[in-house]
C-alpha cells in the first residue's frame, strides 16, 4: 500500500544503533510527532537522539491528508459546554499557533514542501444549524471562521463553516528535511524501558541507552502500564484515494455528517477520502472499490493514481494526550490521540513537550495533560469500547486459517498479540484489525502497526 505521499517522495536512509549510548532526551518513534520534537529541542543544548523501530515517516504520518489547519470538525461549540470557555480558548490558540510554527519552520529552514495557504471547510449536506453553532463557538475563541452555503465541491451542501488562513503540504518531504538536521537512528525497536533505561533492538543486538526523559510519539503507546492509555481510546481507519484529471480545489473540505467524505487537491491531483469506520468491525466488501464508485459519480474521467488507508487514535473526550506519562513517571512523556487533525496535533504536541522538557511554563497546554479526568464528555464513549472489548475478549471464535470468506462473514480472526482480543479481516488492504485497540497485521501475521509488539504465530 502506497499513498501519493510515498510515491512522490523518497526518504533517506539513517544509521541503526550499534551500541548502548547516553543522552539527555531520548524519542520513541519517528514519526512527525516524534521528529519535530527532537528538532524543538535541537537548540537547547540538550543531547536528543530519535528511535525509530523501521524508518521514519512510515507510520501514520505517510497516510494522513496532511492538512495544517485548526478546524477539527465539530468540537468548539462541544468544548466550550464541556470545559467552559477559557480550556476551549486554550485548544483553538495552540491549534493556531501550530500554523504559525509550520510557517516559522519551512520558511527559516527554506523547505520545499508544496506548502500552501488554504481555506478549510466544514460541511454538511443536511443541517446547517449545528454549523451555525459552531461557527459562533469558533469566532468567540477568536478563529478565523466565518458562516457560508458557497463551496466548490461537486454537490449540493446545507452550509460550511469556512477557516481563513490554513494550510496543506507534503508531509514527508517537510518531514525529510527536519530529520537531516538530528540524530537519528532506523530499525531500533523498543524492547523495555525501565526506569531512565531504553532496551533497544537494533541490527540483531540488545543495547541499553539511558536518558534523562524519554519521548514516547508512536502514535498509539505501546506501553500498556502505567498509563492505560488502552483503555482511554481507540482508532479508526478510513480509506482514501488520488484522483488523477479530477477538478481541482482551491480549499480543504472535511464533512461532520456520518459517512461524509474528504477533499483537499495536491498538484494534480485530489485526495478523496472516507467511509471511516472503526478498526477491527466487520466492514463487508473492498473499501476502495465502494469508495471508487462514489468517486466516478462526481468526477467520471479520473483515474485512481494511489489507493490507502490511514487509522486515527480517537480519545473519549476528543483531546489529544499529550504530557506526562503519568504520576509515576515525571521522566515519561507521551503524545497520542490526535484523532484525524495528526499535522497540528504532532506540532501541538512537539511544543507542549519541548516546553516541558525546558523547564518552560505549560499552562497554556493544561487542556491537554493526560491525567485529567473528563467524566461529563468520556463516559459514553469508554463504556461502549468497554463492552466492545469485553465483547471480543470473552467470546472468542475459534480461528480457521486461510478460510478468510468465512472470516469475514462470521467475525472469525487469530487472537491479537496485544491483550488477547479476536481479530477480524479487511478485504480492502488485505490484513488482520484488532476491533480493541487497533493493531493491524499481515495475511500472515506479520505486525504491521500497534499496540501489539509482536506478529501472530500460525497463520
Amino acid at each position: 500500500m502506497e499513498s501519493i505521499w510515498t510515491k512522490t517522495c523518497r526518504m533517506p536512509a539513517f544509521p541503526s544503533l550499534t551500541s548502548g549510548i547516553e543522552v539527555d532526551v531520548a524519542v520513541v518513534g519517528g514519526g512527525m510527532a516524534g521528529i519535530l520534537t527532537a528538532y524543538l529541542l535541537r537548540d537547547s543544548g540538550l543531547s536528543v537522539a530519535v528511535f525509530e523501530k523501521d524508518e521514519i515517516g512510515k507510520g501514520a504520518t505517510a497516510f494522513t491528508t496532511a492538512k495544517i489547519t485548526s478546524q477539527h470538525g465539530l468540537i468548539y461549540a462541544k468544548l466550550i459546554k464541556d470545559l467552559g470557555r477559557e480550556k476551549a480558548r486554550q485548544y483553538a490558540a495552540a491549534q493556531q499557533k501550530a500554523i504559525s510554527y509550520y510557517r516559522n519552520i519551512i520558511q527559516q529552514e527554506h523547505i520545499s514542501c508544496h506548502l500552501e495557504e488554504a481555506a478549510s471547510y466544514l460541511y454538511s449536506t443536511t443541517d446547517a444549524e449545528q454549523l451555525k453553532r459552531e461557527e459562533e463557538s469558533a469566532v468567540a475563541l477568536g478563529l478565523p471562521a466565518s458562516f457560508t452555503r458557497r463551496t466548490e465541491l461537486p454537490f449540493p451542501v446545507a452550509g460550511a463553516v469556512r477557516f481563513d488562513h490554513q494550510a496543506q503540504f507534503h508531509p514527508l518531504k517537510f518531514l525529510r528535511a527536519v530529520a537531516s538536521q538530528l540524530t537519528v537512528y532506523e530499525h531500533a525497536e523498543v524492547i523495555r524501558i525501565h526506569g531512565h533505561k531504553i532496551d533497544i533492538c537494533s541490527g540483531g543486538e540488545l543495547h541499553t541507552v539511558r536518558a534523562g526523559h524519554i519521548v514516547i510519539a508512536t502514535h498509539y503507546p505501546f506501553v500498556n502500564v502505567p498509563g492505560f492509555y488502552f483503555l482511554r481510546q481507540h482508532q479508526e481507519l478510513s480509506y482514501l484515494l488520488a484522483l488523477d484529471s479530477a477538478a481541482a480545489l482551491s480549499g480543504m473540505y472535511y464533512c461532520c455528517d456520518p459517512g461524509g467524505y474528504t477533499f483537499r487537491s495536491f498538484g494534480r491531483f485530489t485526495i478523496f477520502g472516507g467511509l471511516g469506520h472503526r478498526s477491527g468491525k466487520l466492514h463487508p466488501g473492498d473499501g476502495y472499490r465502494r469508495l471508487w464508485h462514489h468517486a466516478r459519480r462526481m468526477y467520471p474521467r479520473a483515474a485512481v493514481a494511489a489507493h490507502w488507508s490511514n487509522e486515527d487514535a480517537m480519545p473519549h473526550d476528543r483531546i489529544p494526550f499529550i504530557g506526562p506519562f503519568s504520576i509515576w513517571t515525571p521522566h515519561l512523556y507521551v503524545a497520542t490521540g490526535f484523532r484525524k487533525w495528526g499535522m497540528t496535533g504532532a506540532m501541538t504536541a512537539a511544543l507542549a513537550l519541548s516546553d516541558r522538557i525546558l523547564g518552560r511554563n505549560t499552562d497554556h497546554f493544561d487542556i491537554y495533560i493526560p491525567q485529567r479526568l473528563s467524566l461529563c464528555s468520556a463516559m459514553g464513549p469508554f463504556l461502549a469500547d468497554a463492552g466492545r472489548t469485553a465483547v471480543h475478549l470473552l467470546l472468542q471464535k475459534p480461528f480457521v486459517p486461510y478460510g478468510k470468506k468465512r472470516c469475514v462473514e462470521k467475525g472469525f480472526g487469530p487472537t491479537c498479540t496485544h491483550l488477547g482480543c479476536t481479530l477480524s479481516y479487511n478485504p480492502a488492504d488485505h490484513t488482520w484489525d484488532c476491533p480493541c485497540h487497533g493493531s493491524r497485521f499481515t495475511e500472515n501475521g506479520k505486525l504491521l502497526s500497534g499496540p501489539a509488539r509482536r506478529s501472530l504465530k500460525d497463520i
